[in-house]
């Protein structure tokens, strides 16, 4: 039988949380469609989360509107210099997009290119 099996469970885990911990804990769990002990016991065995169908479909819309950025730069003929700047803000908003989709906390780079 299989340490993780839903038999198996005896032993009980206390945790103390905040009120607006438990509150985004359990959001969190109904997001991805999990019960919060069922959650929890995912997350806390080292299980990725996973993303809900929503949240897919976010991840979908931002990334075409990056591919929608990129077609629009890629489609420019010969940049003057006053449109390098809007180049500048599609690659900026580009950059916003991707760290929406990043799984944890991101800092981008502040440096130029």
């Amino acid at each position: 039988m299989s340490p993780l099996n839903k038999a198996s469970r005896s032993e009980q885990l206390k945790v103390n949380v905040s009120s607006a911990e438990k509150e985004a804990l359990m959001q969190k769990a109904a997001a991805a469609g999990r019960s919060l002990s069922d959650y929890l016991r995912h997350v806390g065995l080292g299980a990725r989360a996973g993303a809900s169908a929503v949240q897919v479909l976010q991840m979908v819309g931002l990334l075409e509107e990056a591919l929608a950025l990129l077609e629009q730069i890629s489609q420019q003929q010969a940049p003057a210099q006053g449109d390098g700047l809007v180049i500048l803000a599609r690659l900026q908003r580009i950059e916003q997009l991707l760290v929406m989709l990043a799984p944890v906390p991101f800092v981008a780079r502040t440096s130029a290119c």
